[in-house]
């Protein structure tokens, strides 16, 4: 079979699911980034409510030996678990809250994102 008959075999109806399925993954994919992304942003938050940091600068740092921690460690739950949960620099624990309000967080946008008639 050649390429212009299997072209022809693909109905528009088929075609649709394909394009609609992949939008819907994608969808889903960008909600868990998204919610990560504010579970991890507002863990920083109560980490440094009441101590005069700020929310966004400096940037984040090891509790224990004060290292920046470097940007592709700092990506939402995928950052902590290729650390094995410890600092690159010290091997200090990281706490598990970190993961797993970026966890909750990921998974409560993309369940509010489901329940929504758009997706």
């Amino acid at each position: 079979m050649d390429v212009f008959t299997f072209l022809a075999q693909v109905s528009a109806r088929t075609t649709d699911r394909v394009l609609t399925a992949g939008i819907w993954w994608f969808a889903v994919l960008w909600l868990g980034c998204l919610g990560g992304c504010v579970g991890s942003f507002l863990t920083v938050v109560w980490d440094r409510l009441g101590t005069g940091d700020g929310f966004v600068f400096p940037r984040s740092r090891c509790p224990e030996c004060d290292h920046e921690i470097r940007w592709y460690h700092n990506i939402p739950i995928l950052g902590w678990l290729k650390l094995g949960g410890r600092c690159y620099d010290c091997k200090s624990p990281i706490p598990v809250k970190h993961p797993l309000i970026e966890a909750v967080f990921a998974l409560g946008f993309i369940l509010v994102g489901l329940a929504t008639p758009w997706l």
